[in-house]
């Protein structure tokens, strides 16, 4: 058994993460961890799963045949646990262009590594105006100032609320 990690991507239909899970047990593979979204009315996800290194051929092509997907299975690689603290990162302000770049670019220079990456851009109630709104899970270096972080993304806009709170 090899752990390995399947891309997907395609227009999005009701069942599709069903034909998936069927693709990767008749592949006689196992579900270990997934992560899907709709994005434009296509569907994109991710799935680890540890595979017969024998049923991999068999996965693909099973996936390439539920609409027209897009499929990568490539190698897991070995994680090897650092010593770092776990944090989510919640920012809300008013949108704008390079909003997401000017975040990830202070997330950057304190060497902060994205674990996970949500944002949305919606109306503002009673102002009609987009509001930009982004949840960032985080791994911190052991000992880093998360405080010296979350001034460094309000200092981005006047208008950014951020709120940094670890996870156990």
């Amino acid at each position: 058994m090899h752990a390995m990690v399947l891309s997907i991507i395609g227009q999005d239909k009701p069942g599709l993460v069903d034909d998936v899970a069927k693709a990767v047990a008749n592949a006689q593979g196992n579900w270990l961890k997934s992560s899907f979204c709709q994005l434009g009315g296509h569907f994109a996800g991710f799935v680890e799963i540890m595979l017969p290194k024998d049923q991999h051929d068999k996965l693909v092509n099973d996936c390439k045949a539920l609409s027209s997907l897009q499929i990568t299975l490539i190698p897991a690689h070995d994680f090897i646990p650092q010593a770092c603290d776990k944090y989510i990162i919640k920012v809300t302000g008013n949108d704008r262009q390079g909003i997401v770049r000017d975040i990830t670019g202070a997330l950057k220079s304190f060497d902060v590594n994205i674990v996970e990456l949500d944002t949305l851009c919606e109306s503002a109630p009673n102002w009609g105006s987009p509001l930009f709104s982004a949840s960032i899970t985080v791994e911190l270096q052991d000992g880093m100032d998360a405080e010296k972080l979350r001034d460094a993304i309000e200092n981005i806009a006047d208008d950014l609320m951020v709120d940094l709170q670890q996870v156990s």
